[in-house]
């Protein structure tokens, strides 16, 4: 890299590097707020996000895959000492753990994310509870699902989960012609805001489990997917969780509101600890 170009996208890492000028700037607006919050930015790239974010003076924590890219970017930005690039997996970083390490009280998290961690990597968010807000480019089908109500035919885990712990907004919309390589499909940015919300469980990746467990089989009834422990049978448990919660099980997991998953899951939870 000597010459000075930058290194290829590669496919085994689902790389296409953001070039629209118009929606970087909606997307640092959107993460900053006109605050001096740090940001952990995931999969910096070529610092389409970063460079400009460092220009402003932001504290930033980068975290890149890509051992080239990672060493490209710290090149370009060593005059910016508030600038850290961490050649790391987004997979196995802990936010709060590394926000503790520098002191951070609170933070920020941006990221053009490779579609196909849209999932593993949106999961991770409502563990972050240090997290002030979150603004996560993702594949346009994946957003619209996101953002569906619980209890429309369109919704999903992602729907619920994330909905259960944040406030979800939509930033942008995003074309395809935004990226180089150009993708097949649209994007979309969406921000995450952490927001209180009356009876959402505590034990968030119970919750997840209990999510997957209901969504498993889209077409089948609650009644069937729901179990309990191994030495009770299934209907005699499903038919004591509808008693006790007052939820139809008889509905599908996308015809239940989010009030409804919580007092599922509470039901599920109370049962559970009687055994």
């Amino acid at each position: 890299m000597k010459d000075g170009t930058s290194p290829g996208p590669k496919k085994s890492l689902g790389q296409n590097f953001l070039v629209s000028k118009a929606v970087i700037d909606r997307i640092i607006g959107a993460v900053t707020e006109g605050d001096r919050r740090p940001v952990f930015e995931i999969g910096p790239g070529r610092g389409a996000v970063t460079i400009p974010l460092a220009k402003s003076g932001a504290r930033i924590a980068a975290f890149e895959v890509d051992g080239l890219l990672a060493a490209r970017l710290r090149e370009s930005l060593q005059k910016y000492p508030e600038v850290e690039i961490v050649d790391a997996d987004i997979r196995d970083v802990d936010f709060d753990l590394e926000g503790k390490k520098r002191g951070w009280e609170e933070y920020a998290v941006v990221g053009n994310i490779p579609y196909m961690l849209t999932s593993s990597i949106l999961i991770m968010l409502p563990e972050a509870r240090k997290c002030a807000r979150a603004v996560i480019m993702i594949q346009k089908e994946v957003g619209e699902r996101i953002l569906a109500s619980p209890g429309r035919r369109d919704c999903g885990i992602l729907s619920v989960f994330m909905q259960a712990y944040f406030r979800v907004e939509r930033v942008a919309r995003v074309k395809a012609g935004s990226f180089r390589p150009r993708p097949k499909i649209d994007s979309v940015v969406l921000r995450f805001v952490p927001e209180a919300i009356e009876g959402a469980p505590e034990d968030r990746r119970r919750f997840l489990g209990f999510l997957k467990a209901g969504f498993s089989q889209r077409r089948k009834k609650l009644s069937n997917l729901l179990t309990g422990p191994q030495e009770i049978d299934k209907k005699d448990f499903t038919r004591e969780l509808g008693t006790v919660t007052g939820v139809d099980l008889g509905c599908r997991a996308e015809e239940l509101s989010l009030d409804g998953w919580f007092t599922l899951f509470r039901g599920y939870l109370e049962l559970m600890e009687r055994r």
